[in-house]
C-alpha cells in the first residue's frame, strides 16, 4: 500500500452533494428567470399614483403601498431616487398642509416618512431635492426650505418668500419677496442671496430646456405700459433680451426654440398718432393767471379773465391726457404700431414692422423664426384734442375714453395677411393671398418647415387644408389644396395628422400628411392624440352614452396599429414622454402599457394621479 490512501466519497454523500447541486442550480435558475421577467414586465419601472376607493395606492416598480389619508394629494415624484411625495391637510394648521414621501428601498417600500409640517400645497421637486414654503405662524409669513433627503438635511434660505424657482443642475436657487406692492427677484448661490431685480411682473421656469431657464419681465421705469425682458439659465447670468417689451408670445414659447416679443415704436407709445393733440407744446407754457398781473380801472380785466378760461381749458386737456395715457399703460387700449422680434440661441433678431399682437395668427416655434399676421397700416383720424374737449365738458372722462378707443380702431387699415421670417439674409416679408383671415387657422409643424393653413368651409363645419411651401430663400408657396372635410388635426414635428370625416358621422379616417403626400393611417377612427409630436394614437369604438365615455386605443407604429388597450375610460388615460401610457378600464382595472405590451397591475381603481 502507498504512503497516500485515497479516500472514497460514500455513496449516500454523493447523492445529498448531487441534489443540493441540482437545487442551487433550480434556484440560480430561477433567480434568472425572474430577474428577465422582471425586467421585461412594463410596469417593473414604473411609478405610478392611483386612488382606490378613499384610499390612494403608490405602485413604485413591482411594489405597492397603500396612503390611507383620504385627502392626501398632489403627488410628484422624482424618478432616480424612486421616490414618490404628496401632502395631505396639516393636523396642525387650518389651510396648510403637512409634506410626506414614500421610497422604494431595494425589495420592498419604506414610508410614508414626515419631511414637514405646516407647509404650502405648492412644492416641486428639482435634481433630488424637495423645495416648499413653510408658514412661520408667529411672523405671518412664509421661509424658503431646502429638503435633502440624501443627506438628512433641511435648511431655511430665507424668510417672507412668495415663490421659488429651483432649475435642474443648477447651482443657485431664485426666488421671489413681496416688498408692499413690488415683486423683487433673488437668487441664492453659496448659501448668499442677493437682490435681481424689483417691479418683477412675470417669471416663467423651463426646467424640460435642454439648457433650463427662467424669463421674467419688470416693469419698464421709463415707458409706461413697456417692461424689461430678461433670460436667466442655470449657472450663467441674468442676460437682458429687450428694454421696452410690449408684448411676449410665452403661450407660444418652445423652451429650446424661438420666443416671440413685441417693441412700441414711436408711434405705438402715444394715442396722439391717431388723434391730434394739437396743444401739446402751447400747453406746456399755459400757467395759472396771477390776478395782481393784470391792471384794471374797474373789476377783474378782460385779460385776466382769458387768461384764466385759457387755463381752465388747459386743465381739461391734461385731465384727459391723463386719462388717456393711464389706459394705455393699463393695457386697455393701444395704437397698434409694434415691431416684431424673437429670440433664441443664436440671438435676437428683427422680423417685420407695424404688426398689432392681437393680429398674429401662427409663430414656428422652432427652426428659422416665421410668423404669419395681418398687415395693417395706421392712418392719422380727422378727430383732434377740441373734439375730446366737448365730450368732456358735455359728458364723462370714461366717455372719452371710449370715444378714442374707438377713432383708434377706425384708423387700422388691413392690407391683407402677410408672412414674415429671419433666414441667413435678414429679415424677409411676403404677402400670403388667398385667404380670408376670419374663416382660416395657420398652424406651422413642430419644427417650422411647413405651414398649413385650414379653411372652414361654407357650412363651418368641416376644414379643408391647404399646404404653403417654404423654400430655401424662405420664402412660401401660394396655397395648395390637400384634402377637405377635416374634423380635427394635430401636428408631429414635420407633419400634420387629420381626421377626415363625413356630416354628422362621429367617425372617419385618420391621415397623416408630410408636405408631399397624405397616407391613411386608420379607419372608423373616432378621435386621435399625437403625444410628444410623434406617437399617434387611435381612439376606435367611442361610446359617449355612458357617465364615464370609453374607446379602444390603438398606436400606429410603421402603418401598422397596435392595440393599448379596449373600453378605456378616455378621461383616465396618460401617456409619458418615455411611451409608457396608463389606463383604467370600463371594469375598472388600472393598466400600464409599455414596450408594445399592456399588463394588469391594479383593480377597483378610479383615478390616476400620477405617473412617471
Amino acid at each position: 500500500m502507498s504512503n497516500t490512501e485515497e479516500k472514497r466519497i460514500p455513496d449516500k454523500v454523493k447523492w445529498i452533494l448531487t441534489a443540493l447541486a441540482a437545487i442551487i442550480a433550480v434556484v440560480l435558475l430561477s433567480v434568472v428567470i425572474f430577474q428577465i421577467v422582471s425586467t421585461s414586465k412594463p410596469e417593473n419601472n414604473s411609478i405610478i399614483v392611483y386612488k382606490k376607493g378613499i384610499s390612494s395606492v403608490v405602485r413604485i416598480g413591482n411594489l405597492e403601498t397603500t396612503v390611507s389619508d383620504a385627502d392626501a394629494s398632489n403627488f410628484k415624484c422624482d424618478e432616480e431616487s424612486g421616490r414618490v411625495f404628496y401632502t395631505v391637510d396639516s393636523s396642525y394648521s387650518d389651510r396648510l398642509y403637512d409634506l410626506y414621501y414614500i421610497e422604494k428601498n431595494r425589495s420592498e417600500i419604506k414610508g410614508p416618512k414626515i419631511i414637514d409640517i405646516g407647509v404650502s400645497q405648492n412644492y416641486s421637486v428639482v435634481s433630488g431635492k424637495v423645495y416648499y414654503l413653510k408658514k412661520n405662524a408667529p411672523a405671518g409669513v412664509y421661509e424658503g426650505c431646502i429638503c435633502d433627503i440624501d443627506n438628512n438635511k433641511i435648511e431655511t434660505f430665507s424668510d417672507n418668500v412668495e415663490n421659488i424657482y429651483a432649475l435642474e443642475g443648477a447651482e443657485k436657487l431664485f426666488f421671489t419677496k413681496m416688498h408692499g406692492d413690488n415683486r423683487v427677484l433673488y437668487e441664492v448661490s453659496d448659501a448668499a442671496q442677493s437682490e435681481i431685480c424689483r417691479n418683477v411682473v412675470n417669471i416663467f421656469c423651463y426646467n424640460d430646456a435642454e439648457n433650463p431657464h427662467i424669463l421674467y419681465e419688470k416693469s419698464s421705469l421709463i415707458n409706461n405700459g413697456m417692461s424689461e425682458l430678461y433670460i436667466s439659465y442655470a449657472n450663467g447670468e441674468s442676460e437682458m433680451i429687450c428694454d421696452n417689451t410690449y408684448h411676449v408670445m410665452f403661450d407660444e414659447y418652445d423652451p429650446d426654440g424661438n420666443l416671440y416679443y413685441f417693441t412700441s415704436s414711436s408711434e405705438s407709445i402715444s394715442w396722439s398718432y391717431v388723434i391730434a393733440d394739437q396743444y401739446a407744446e402751447s400747453d406746456l407754457e399755459v400757467t395759472k393767471p396771477d390776478r395782481k398781473d393784470f391792471w384794471a380801472i374797474l373789476g377783474v380785466s378782460a385779460e385776466y379773465n382769458e387768461a384764466w378760461r385759457e387755463y381752465q381749458n388747459k386743465l381739461v386737456r391734461d385731465e384727459i391726457r391723463a386719462a388717456l395715457n393711464e389706459s394705455v399703460a393699463e393695457g386697455e387700449f393701444s395704437v397698434p404700431v409694434f415691431n416684431a422680434f424673437v429670440y433664441n440661441s443664436k440671438g435676437t433678431y428683427k422680423l417685420a414692422e407695424n404688426i398689432d399682437p392681437k393680429n398674429v395668427y401662427a409663430v414656428a416655434s422652432s427652426g428659422a423664426p416665421k410668423i404669419v399676421f395681418e398687415n395693417t397700416e395706421v392712418l392719422p383720424a380727422d378727430t383732434d384734442m377740441n373734439t375730446l374737449v366737448e365730450i368732456a365738458q358735455r359728458s364723462t372722462m370714461a366717455d372719452v375714453i371710449d370715444y378714442a378707443k374707438t377713432i383708434v380702431d377706425e384708423s387700422v387699415k388691413s392690407e391683407g395677411m402677410a408672412y414674415a421670417a429671419y433666414g441667413s439674409e435678414g429679415a424677409v416679408t411676403y404677402p400670403l393671398k388667398g385667404y380670408d383671415k376670419s374663416r382660416t387657422l395657420f398652424s406651422f409643424t413642430r419644427n417650422g418647415e411647413r405651414l398649413f393653413a385650414f379653411v372652414r368651409d361654407s357650412q363651418g363645419s368641416r376644414l379643408n387644408l391647404y399646404s404653403n411651401t417654404i423654400n430655401e430663400n424662405l420664402k412660401p408657396s401660394e396655397g395648395i389644396g390637400v384634402d377637405t372635410g377635416i374634423s380635427s388635426y394635430r401636428f408631429t414635428d414635420g407633419s400634420v395628422v387629420y381626421l377626415k370625416s363625413d356630416m354628422n358621422k362621429i367617425s372617419g379616417d385618420v391621415f397623416n400628411y408630410n408636405g408631399e403626400k397624405s397616407v391613411k393611417l386608420s379607419n372608423a377612427a373616432s378621435a386621435f392624440i399625437v403625444e410628444n409630436y410623434k406617437d399617434i394614437i387611435i381612439l376606435k369604438n367611442h361610446n359617449s352614452d355612458i357617465s364615464e365615455q370609453t374607446a379602444d386605443y390603438y398606436l400606429c407604429v410603421d402603418g401598422e396599429e397596435k392595440l393599448i388597450g379596449n373600453n378605456i375610460i378616455v378621461e383616465s388615460f396618460q401617456y409619458t414622454e418615455s411611451g409608457k401610457a396608463a389606463y383604467i378600464t370600463s371594469d375598472n382595472n388600472l393598466w400600464i402599457y409599455s414596450e408594445k405590451e399592456s399588463v394588469c397591475v391594479g383593480e377597483d381603481a378610479s383615478e390616476i394621479l400620477l405617473l412617471a
